[in-house]
Protein backbone atom coordinates (compact mmCIF):
# COMPACT_ATOMS: atom_id res chain seq x y z
CA UNK A 1 0.00 0.00 0.00
CA UNK A 2 1.51 3.30 -1.02
CA UNK A 3 1.43 6.43 1.06
CA UNK A 4 -0.23 8.31 -1.78
CA UNK A 5 -3.21 5.95 -1.92
CA UNK A 6 -3.49 5.99 1.86
CA UNK A 7 -3.50 9.78 1.84
CA UNK A 8 -6.58 10.03 -0.37
CA UNK A 9 -8.40 6.80 0.25
CA UNK A 10 -7.85 6.20 3.96
CA UNK A 11 -8.63 2.55 3.22
CA UNK A 12 -5.36 0.65 3.69
CA UNK A 13 -6.99 -2.77 3.45
CA UNK A 14 -8.46 -2.31 -0.01
CA UNK A 15 -5.22 -2.18 -2.01
CA UNK A 16 -3.68 -4.92 0.10
CA UNK A 17 -6.44 -7.31 -0.98
CA UNK A 18 -5.70 -6.52 -4.62
CA UNK A 19 -1.94 -6.91 -4.50
CA UNK A 20 -2.29 -10.30 -2.81
CA UNK A 21 -3.68 -11.71 -6.09
CA UNK A 22 -1.22 -10.39 -8.60
CA UNK A 23 0.66 -13.64 -9.13
CA UNK A 24 -0.45 -17.23 -8.78
CA UNK A 25 3.08 -18.60 -9.00
CA UNK A 26 5.21 -19.27 -5.90
CA UNK A 27 6.80 -16.02 -4.80
CA UNK A 28 6.76 -12.72 -6.70
CA UNK A 29 8.07 -12.95 -10.24
CA UNK A 30 8.11 -10.43 -13.03
CA UNK A 31 4.65 -10.19 -14.60
CA UNK A 32 5.91 -10.11 -18.16
CA UNK A 33 9.17 -11.97 -17.78
CA UNK A 34 11.07 -8.81 -18.80
CA UNK A 35 13.52 -7.24 -16.37
CA UNK A 36 12.63 -3.78 -17.71
CA UNK A 37 9.09 -4.06 -16.30
CA UNK A 38 8.09 -3.43 -12.71
CA UNK A 39 7.35 -6.36 -10.45
CA UNK A 40 3.65 -7.19 -9.91
CA UNK A 41 3.40 -5.36 -6.58
CA UNK A 42 4.77 -2.13 -8.09
CA UNK A 43 2.48 -2.41 -11.11
CA UNK A 44 -0.55 -2.71 -8.85
CA UNK A 45 0.62 0.13 -6.62
CA UNK A 46 1.30 2.59 -9.45
CA UNK A 47 -1.99 1.79 -11.17
CA UNK A 48 -3.94 2.20 -7.91
CA UNK A 49 -2.12 5.45 -7.07
CA UNK A 50 -2.79 6.94 -10.51
CA UNK A 51 -6.46 6.00 -10.35
CA UNK A 52 -6.91 7.47 -6.86
CA UNK A 53 -5.00 10.62 -7.81
CA UNK A 54 -7.25 11.07 -10.86
CA UNK A 55 -10.32 10.67 -8.68
CA UNK A 56 -9.22 12.79 -5.74
CA UNK A 57 -6.61 15.28 -6.91
CA UNK A 58 -7.81 18.16 -9.13
CA UNK A 59 -4.38 18.64 -10.72
CA UNK A 60 -4.11 14.97 -11.74
CA UNK A 61 -7.66 15.01 -13.06
CA UNK A 62 -6.96 18.15 -15.07
CA UNK A 63 -3.75 16.75 -16.59
CA UNK A 64 -5.55 13.67 -17.90
CA UNK A 65 -8.48 15.78 -19.10
CA UNK A 66 -6.19 18.13 -21.04
CA UNK A 67 -4.61 15.20 -22.88
CA UNK A 68 -8.04 13.92 -23.89
CA UNK A 69 -9.31 17.40 -24.81
CA UNK A 70 -6.47 17.84 -27.30
CA UNK A 71 -6.13 14.27 -28.58
CA UNK A 72 -9.84 13.52 -29.06
CA UNK A 73 -11.12 17.08 -29.20
CA UNK A 74 -14.62 17.48 -30.56
CA UNK A 75 -14.40 14.11 -32.25
CA UNK A 76 -12.35 11.84 -34.50
CA UNK A 77 -13.82 10.60 -37.75
CA UNK A 78 -12.58 7.46 -39.52
CA UNK A 79 -13.27 6.49 -43.14
CA UNK A 80 -11.64 4.73 -46.08
CA UNK A 81 -11.34 5.21 -49.83
CA UNK A 82 -12.08 1.51 -50.18
CA UNK A 83 -15.87 1.23 -50.39
CA UNK A 84 -16.06 -2.16 -48.69
CA UNK A 85 -13.86 -1.10 -45.79
CA UNK A 86 -15.64 2.26 -45.52
CA UNK A 87 -19.02 0.51 -45.18
CA UNK A 88 -17.62 -1.77 -42.48
CA UNK A 89 -16.10 1.18 -40.59
CA UNK A 90 -19.44 3.00 -40.56
CA UNK A 91 -21.32 -0.06 -39.27
CA UNK A 92 -18.69 -0.90 -36.67
CA UNK A 93 -18.28 2.71 -35.48
CA UNK A 94 -21.99 3.36 -35.01
CA UNK A 95 -23.13 -0.07 -33.82
CA UNK A 96 -25.21 0.17 -30.67
CA UNK A 97 -22.82 -2.17 -28.84
CA UNK A 98 -19.77 -0.13 -29.84
CA UNK A 99 -20.80 3.55 -30.10
CA UNK A 100 -17.21 4.58 -30.69
CA UNK A 101 -17.85 8.32 -30.53
CA UNK A 102 -18.82 7.90 -26.87
CA UNK A 103 -15.93 5.57 -26.07
CA UNK A 104 -13.05 7.67 -27.40
CA UNK A 105 -12.73 10.03 -24.37
CA UNK A 106 -12.70 7.18 -21.85
CA UNK A 107 -10.21 5.24 -23.97
CA UNK A 108 -7.87 8.21 -24.10
CA UNK A 109 -8.31 8.80 -20.35
CA UNK A 110 -7.40 5.21 -19.53
CA UNK A 111 -4.40 5.26 -21.85
CA UNK A 112 -3.02 8.35 -20.08
CA UNK A 113 -4.01 7.16 -16.61
CA UNK A 114 -2.80 3.54 -16.83
CA UNK A 115 -0.31 3.64 -19.71
CA UNK A 116 -1.95 0.55 -21.26
CA UNK A 117 -5.15 -0.35 -23.10
CA UNK A 118 -6.34 -3.96 -23.17
CA UNK A 119 -9.18 -4.22 -25.72
CA UNK A 120 -11.16 -7.38 -26.42
CA UNK A 121 -12.86 -8.00 -29.77
CA UNK A 122 -15.87 -10.31 -29.66
CA UNK A 123 -16.92 -11.31 -33.17
CA UNK A 124 -20.46 -12.36 -34.08
CA UNK A 125 -20.25 -15.36 -36.44
CA UNK A 126 -23.70 -14.56 -37.85
CA UNK A 127 -22.84 -11.21 -39.44
CA UNK A 128 -19.09 -10.85 -38.83
CA UNK A 129 -19.51 -7.69 -36.71
CA UNK A 130 -17.11 -7.24 -33.77
CA UNK A 131 -17.87 -5.62 -30.45
CA UNK A 132 -15.24 -4.10 -28.18
CA UNK A 133 -14.89 -4.41 -24.43
CA UNK A 134 -12.05 -3.51 -22.07
CA UNK A 135 -10.07 -5.11 -19.26
CA UNK A 136 -8.23 -2.91 -16.80
CA UNK A 137 -4.50 -3.20 -16.36
CA UNK A 138 -4.69 -4.36 -12.75
CA UNK A 139 -6.39 -7.61 -13.79
CA UNK A 140 -3.64 -8.69 -16.21
CA UNK A 141 -1.27 -10.95 -14.31
CA UNK A 142 0.84 -12.40 -17.12
CA UNK A 143 1.81 -11.72 -20.73
CA UNK A 144 3.28 -14.50 -22.87
CA UNK A 145 5.36 -13.61 -25.93
CA UNK A 146 7.02 -15.58 -28.71
CA UNK A 147 10.28 -17.19 -27.64
CA UNK A 148 12.33 -15.53 -30.36
CA UNK A 149 10.47 -12.19 -30.45
CA UNK A 150 9.47 -10.47 -27.22
CA UNK A 151 7.51 -7.82 -29.15
CA UNK A 152 5.18 -10.51 -30.52
CA UNK A 153 2.62 -10.91 -27.73
CA UNK A 154 0.66 -14.15 -27.94
CA UNK A 155 -1.40 -14.54 -24.81
CA UNK A 156 -2.72 -12.57 -21.82
CA UNK A 157 -3.80 -13.99 -18.48
CA UNK A 158 -6.59 -12.22 -16.60
CA UNK A 159 -6.99 -12.69 -12.86
CA UNK A 160 -10.38 -14.14 -11.92
CA UNK A 161 -12.13 -13.69 -8.60
CA UNK A 162 -12.58 -17.45 -8.38
CA UNK A 163 -10.67 -20.16 -10.18
CA UNK A 164 -7.79 -20.16 -12.62
CA UNK A 165 -6.84 -17.10 -14.67
CA UNK A 166 -8.70 -16.56 -17.94
CA UNK A 167 -6.51 -16.68 -21.04
CA UNK A 168 -7.00 -14.34 -23.96
CA UNK A 169 -5.31 -14.85 -27.32
CA UNK A 170 -3.78 -12.10 -29.41
CA UNK A 171 -4.36 -11.83 -33.19
CA UNK A 172 -0.94 -13.39 -33.79
CA UNK A 173 -1.61 -16.49 -31.66
CA UNK A 174 -0.86 -19.62 -33.76
CA UNK A 175 -3.96 -21.46 -32.47
CA UNK A 176 -6.43 -18.60 -32.92
CA UNK A 177 -9.70 -19.46 -34.66
CA UNK A 178 -12.27 -17.13 -36.19
CA UNK A 179 -14.69 -17.82 -33.32
CA UNK A 180 -12.22 -16.93 -30.55
CA UNK A 181 -12.31 -13.43 -29.05
CA UNK A 182 -8.98 -11.64 -29.30
CA UNK A 183 -7.24 -9.16 -27.04
CA UNK A 184 -5.35 -6.16 -28.40
CA UNK A 185 -2.74 -4.42 -26.26
CA UNK A 186 -1.49 -0.85 -26.70
CA UNK A 187 0.94 1.00 -24.47
CA UNK A 188 2.50 4.46 -24.07
CA UNK A 189 5.58 5.58 -22.13
CA UNK A 190 7.03 2.11 -22.63
CA UNK A 191 10.79 1.67 -22.27
CA UNK A 192 12.52 -0.44 -24.87
CA UNK A 193 12.55 -3.98 -23.57
CA UNK A 194 9.36 -3.62 -21.52
CA UNK A 195 5.92 -4.95 -22.41
CA UNK A 196 3.86 -2.64 -20.22
CA UNK A 197 3.58 1.10 -20.47
CA UNK A 198 3.49 3.64 -17.68
CA UNK A 199 0.96 6.24 -16.66
CA UNK A 200 1.51 9.86 -17.63
CA UNK A 201 1.28 10.62 -13.89
CA UNK A 202 4.12 8.31 -12.85
CA UNK A 203 6.73 11.04 -12.26
CA UNK A 204 4.20 13.35 -10.61
CA UNK A 205 2.69 10.97 -8.06
CA UNK A 206 5.23 11.67 -5.28
CA UNK A 207 4.95 15.43 -5.82
CA UNK A 208 1.17 15.33 -5.93
CA UNK A 209 1.32 13.53 -2.61
CA UNK A 210 3.64 16.14 -1.09
CA UNK A 211 1.57 19.01 -2.42
CA UNK A 212 -1.63 17.51 -1.03
CA UNK A 213 -0.06 17.13 2.39
CA UNK A 214 1.27 20.67 2.36
CA UNK A 215 -2.15 22.03 1.42
CA UNK A 216 -3.80 19.95 4.11
CA UNK A 217 -1.39 21.30 6.71
CA UNK A 218 -2.03 24.88 5.56
CA UNK A 219 -5.78 24.38 5.80
CA UNK A 220 -5.41 23.12 9.35
CA UNK A 221 -3.21 26.05 10.29
CA UNK A 222 -5.62 28.53 8.79
CA UNK A 223 -8.39 26.91 10.76
CA UNK A 224 -6.32 27.37 13.91
CA UNK A 225 -5.68 31.03 13.18
CA UNK A 226 -9.36 31.73 13.56
CA UNK A 227 -9.04 30.78 17.25
CA UNK A 228 -8.07 33.50 19.69
CA UNK A 229 -7.68 33.99 23.47
CA UNK A 230 -8.68 36.88 25.69
CA UNK A 231 -6.08 38.03 28.23
CA UNK A 232 -7.59 40.12 31.03
CA UNK A 233 -5.25 41.99 33.36
CA UNK A 234 -6.72 42.79 36.82
CA UNK A 235 -5.33 43.58 40.29
CA UNK A 236 -3.95 40.58 42.09
CA UNK A 237 -6.66 40.63 44.74
CA UNK A 238 -9.37 40.28 42.05
CA UNK A 239 -7.88 37.38 40.07
CA UNK A 240 -10.02 34.62 41.54
CA UNK A 241 -13.16 36.74 41.41
CA UNK A 242 -12.63 37.62 37.72
CA UNK A 243 -11.79 34.03 36.85
CA UNK A 244 -15.13 33.00 38.21
CA UNK A 245 -16.89 35.92 36.50
CA UNK A 246 -15.38 35.21 33.05
CA UNK A 247 -15.50 31.44 33.28
CA UNK A 248 -17.91 31.65 30.35
CA UNK A 249 -16.37 33.93 27.65
CA UNK A 250 -18.52 36.80 26.42
CA UNK A 251 -20.41 36.09 23.23
CA UNK A 252 -19.43 37.76 19.99
CA UNK A 253 -20.95 41.22 19.74
CA UNK A 254 -21.57 41.54 23.47
CA UNK A 255 -20.46 44.65 25.37
CA UNK A 256 -18.25 44.38 28.45
CA UNK A 257 -17.92 47.49 30.61
CA UNK A 258 -14.91 47.67 32.93
CA UNK A 259 -13.04 50.28 34.93
CA UNK A 260 -9.41 51.28 34.37
CA UNK A 261 -8.21 48.50 36.65
CA UNK A 262 -9.17 45.89 34.06
CA UNK A 263 -7.19 45.66 30.76
CA UNK A 264 -8.33 43.36 27.93
CA UNK A 265 -6.09 41.97 25.19
CA UNK A 266 -6.59 39.34 22.45
CA UNK A 267 -3.91 36.91 21.20
CA UNK A 268 -4.00 34.99 17.87
CA UNK A 269 -1.48 32.53 16.35
CA UNK A 270 1.18 34.00 14.04
CA UNK A 271 1.03 31.87 10.87
CA UNK A 272 3.59 33.64 8.62
CA UNK A 273 1.74 32.33 5.58
CA UNK A 274 3.93 34.25 3.14
CA UNK A 275 6.92 32.04 3.96
CA UNK A 276 5.18 28.96 2.55
CA UNK A 277 4.35 30.27 -0.92
CA UNK A 278 7.86 29.66 -2.24
CA UNK A 279 7.83 26.03 -1.12
CA UNK A 280 4.36 25.52 -2.56
CA UNK A 281 5.44 27.07 -5.86
CA UNK A 282 8.52 24.82 -6.01
CA UNK A 283 6.39 21.70 -5.64
CA UNK A 284 3.96 22.93 -8.29
CA UNK A 285 6.92 23.48 -10.63
CA UNK A 286 7.89 19.83 -10.21
CA UNK A 287 4.34 18.78 -11.06
CA UNK A 288 4.32 21.04 -14.12
CA UNK A 289 7.67 19.63 -15.23
CA UNK A 290 6.29 16.10 -14.98
CA UNK A 291 3.14 16.91 -16.93
CA UNK A 292 4.88 19.08 -19.52
CA UNK A 293 2.02 21.58 -19.37
CA UNK A 294 2.66 25.29 -18.74
CA UNK A 295 1.26 26.72 -15.49
CA UNK A 296 -1.39 28.83 -17.21
CA UNK A 297 -3.00 25.65 -18.56
CA UNK A 298 -4.12 24.77 -15.04
CA UNK A 299 -5.24 28.33 -14.28
CA UNK A 300 -2.09 29.85 -12.75
CA UNK A 301 -1.14 32.78 -14.96
CA UNK A 302 1.68 34.02 -12.73
CA UNK A 303 3.83 36.57 -14.54
CA UNK A 304 3.25 35.04 -18.00
CA UNK A 305 2.27 37.29 -20.89
CA UNK A 306 1.01 36.42 -24.37
CA UNK A 307 4.50 35.97 -25.82
CA UNK A 308 5.78 33.70 -23.06
CA UNK A 309 2.52 31.74 -23.05
CA UNK A 310 2.84 31.03 -26.77
CA UNK A 311 6.46 30.00 -26.34
CA UNK A 312 5.53 27.63 -23.51
CA UNK A 313 2.88 25.89 -25.58
CA UNK A 314 5.21 24.78 -28.36
CA UNK A 315 6.79 21.70 -26.70
CA UNK A 316 3.49 20.77 -25.06
CA UNK A 317 1.59 20.80 -28.34
CA UNK A 318 4.26 18.67 -30.00
CA UNK A 319 3.89 16.10 -27.22
CA UNK A 320 0.10 16.10 -27.59
CA UNK A 321 0.42 15.77 -31.38
CA UNK A 322 2.62 12.71 -30.90
CA UNK A 323 0.01 11.20 -28.56
CA UNK A 324 -2.73 11.94 -31.08
CA UNK A 325 -0.77 10.13 -33.79
CA UNK A 326 -0.45 7.04 -31.60
CA UNK A 327 -4.11 7.18 -30.63
CA UNK A 328 -5.14 7.25 -34.29
CA UNK A 329 -2.87 4.26 -34.88
CA UNK A 330 -4.79 2.42 -32.15
CA UNK A 331 -8.08 3.15 -33.92
CA UNK A 332 -6.70 2.11 -37.30
CA UNK A 333 -5.30 -1.13 -35.92
CA UNK A 334 -8.53 -1.84 -34.05
CA UNK A 335 -10.63 -1.36 -37.19
CA UNK A 336 -8.22 -3.37 -39.32
CA UNK A 337 -8.30 -6.33 -36.93
CA UNK A 338 -12.09 -6.18 -36.69
CA UNK A 339 -12.35 -6.18 -40.49
CA UNK A 340 -9.88 -9.03 -40.83
CA UNK A 341 -11.94 -11.15 -38.44
CA UNK A 342 -15.06 -10.50 -40.53
CA UNK A 343 -13.07 -11.37 -43.66
CA UNK A 344 -11.84 -14.63 -42.12
CA UNK A 345 -15.49 -15.62 -41.62
CA UNK A 346 -16.16 -15.07 -45.32
CA UNK A 347 -18.12 -11.81 -45.19
CA UNK A 348 -15.60 -9.66 -47.09
CA UNK A 349 -12.86 -10.06 -49.67
CA UNK A 350 -9.18 -9.44 -49.00
CA UNK A 351 -8.00 -5.86 -48.85
CA UNK A 352 -4.99 -4.61 -50.80
CA UNK A 353 -2.13 -4.72 -48.32
CA UNK A 354 0.54 -3.08 -50.48
CA UNK A 355 -0.13 0.34 -48.93
CA UNK A 356 -1.60 0.05 -45.44
CA UNK A 357 -1.53 3.80 -44.84
CA UNK A 358 -3.92 4.47 -47.72
CA UNK A 359 -6.65 2.23 -46.29
CA UNK A 360 -7.82 4.84 -43.79
CA UNK A 361 -8.63 8.53 -43.98
CA UNK A 362 -9.11 10.50 -40.77
CA UNK A 363 -10.52 13.82 -39.69
CA UNK A 364 -8.64 14.87 -36.56
CA UNK A 365 -9.07 17.88 -34.28
CA UNK A 366 -6.36 20.51 -34.53
CA UNK A 367 -3.86 20.30 -31.69
CA UNK A 368 -2.39 23.73 -32.41
CA UNK A 369 -4.23 26.49 -34.18
CA UNK A 370 -1.04 28.57 -34.18
CA UNK A 371 0.49 26.00 -36.54
CA UNK A 372 -2.18 26.61 -39.16
CA UNK A 373 -1.40 30.33 -39.29
CA UNK A 374 2.35 29.70 -39.38
CA UNK A 375 2.03 27.13 -42.16
CA UNK A 376 -0.24 29.39 -44.19
CA UNK A 377 2.21 32.29 -43.91
CA UNK A 378 5.14 30.03 -44.81
CA UNK A 379 3.32 28.64 -47.86
CA UNK A 380 2.38 32.14 -49.00
CA UNK A 381 5.95 33.38 -48.61
CA UNK A 382 7.54 30.48 -50.46
CA UNK A 383 4.93 30.70 -53.25
CA UNK A 384 5.77 34.37 -53.77
CA UNK A 385 9.49 33.64 -53.84
CA UNK A 386 9.05 30.83 -56.35
CA UNK A 387 6.85 33.00 -58.56
CA UNK A 388 9.54 35.70 -58.62
CA UNK A 389 12.19 33.11 -59.43
CA UNK A 390 10.07 31.64 -62.22
CA UNK A 391 9.56 35.04 -63.85
CA UNK A 392 13.30 35.71 -63.70
CA UNK A 393 14.18 32.44 -65.45
CA UNK A 394 12.99 33.63 -68.86
CA UNK A 395 11.85 30.19 -69.92
CA UNK A 396 9.59 27.25 -69.16
CA UNK A 397 10.74 24.42 -66.89
CA UNK A 398 8.54 21.43 -66.12
CA UNK A 399 10.97 20.29 -63.44
CA UNK A 400 10.80 23.67 -61.73
CA UNK A 401 7.00 23.53 -61.75
CA UNK A 402 7.02 20.10 -60.09
CA UNK A 403 9.60 21.14 -57.55
CA UNK A 404 7.63 24.33 -56.79
CA UNK A 405 4.40 22.45 -56.13
CA UNK A 406 6.20 19.96 -53.91
CA UNK A 407 7.92 22.72 -51.93
CA UNK A 408 4.74 24.76 -51.47
CA UNK A 409 2.81 21.72 -50.25
CA UNK A 410 5.62 20.89 -47.84
CA UNK A 411 5.61 24.38 -46.36
CA UNK A 412 1.81 24.21 -46.12
CA UNK A 413 2.16 21.17 -43.88
CA UNK A 414 0.58 18.61 -46.23
CA UNK A 415 3.20 17.16 -48.60
CA UNK A 416 1.89 15.62 -51.82
CA UNK A 417 3.32 12.78 -53.87
CA UNK A 418 4.90 12.95 -57.33
CA UNK A 419 1.85 11.21 -58.77
CA UNK A 420 -0.48 13.94 -57.53
CA UNK A 421 1.89 16.64 -58.81
CA UNK A 422 1.97 15.09 -62.27
CA UNK A 423 -1.82 14.79 -62.25
CA UNK A 424 -2.17 18.48 -61.33
CA UNK A 425 0.15 19.59 -64.15
CA UNK A 426 -1.54 17.32 -66.69
CA UNK A 427 -4.99 18.56 -65.79
CA UNK A 428 -3.82 22.18 -65.85
CA UNK A 429 -2.50 21.76 -69.41
CA UNK A 430 -5.66 20.05 -70.55
CA UNK A 431 -7.95 22.64 -68.99
CA UNK A 432 -6.35 26.09 -69.33
CA UNK A 433 -8.00 28.90 -67.43
CA UNK A 434 -9.49 31.32 -69.99
CA UNK A 435 -8.97 34.42 -67.86
CA UNK A 436 -5.22 33.84 -67.85
CA UNK A 437 -2.81 34.17 -70.70
CA UNK A 438 -2.51 30.91 -72.61
CA UNK A 439 1.25 31.32 -72.72
CA UNK A 440 3.06 28.90 -70.35
CA UNK A 441 5.20 30.04 -67.46
CA UNK A 442 8.51 31.61 -68.42
CA UNK A 443 7.51 32.67 -71.94
CA UNK A 444 7.11 36.37 -72.76
CA UNK A 445 6.21 39.13 -70.40
CA UNK A 446 3.81 39.05 -67.48
CA UNK A 447 3.42 35.28 -67.28
CA UNK A 448 0.98 34.13 -64.64
CA UNK A 449 -1.04 37.37 -64.86
CA UNK A 450 -4.44 37.74 -66.49
CA UNK A 451 -4.56 39.36 -69.89
CA UNK A 452 -6.02 42.85 -69.94
CA UNK A 453 -9.72 42.93 -70.60
CA UNK A 454 -10.56 43.94 -74.20
CA UNK A 455 -11.98 47.41 -74.55
CA UNK A 456 -15.65 47.37 -75.38
CA UNK A 457 -16.45 49.82 -78.20
CA UNK A 458 -19.36 52.11 -77.66
CA UNK A 459 -22.05 51.70 -80.28
CA UNK A 460 -22.12 55.48 -80.77
CA UNK A 461 -18.39 55.61 -81.63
Amino acid sequence: MSKFTDLFRRQPQQAASVTSQVDDSPGFQNLTGRTQDYDPAQIQEIYADALVAWRKNPIAFRIVSIITDYVVGDNIKMASQNRTLNKFIYEFWNHQLNRMDLRLPSMCDELARAGDLFIILFTNPIDGMSYIRFITKDRIIKIITAENDWENELEYHEQQDIGDPKRWKSPSHPELTAADPVMLHYAVNRPIGALLGETDLVTMLPWLQRYSRMLEDRVRLHWAIRSFLWFVQVPSNLVKQKQEQYRTPPEAGSIVVTDNSEIWDVKTPSLNAGDAKFDMAAVRNMIDAGSGFPPHWRGEAGDANLATAQAMQGPTERHLLRRQQYFTFILQDLLFNAFQRARSLGFYRDLPTDDYDKLFTMILPEVSRWDNESLANAAQAIAGALSTTNNAMGGKSETFNKWSLKLISRFAGDPITDEIIQTILTEAKANPNPIFSPRPWGEGQGEGKPDPEPKVQNKDE
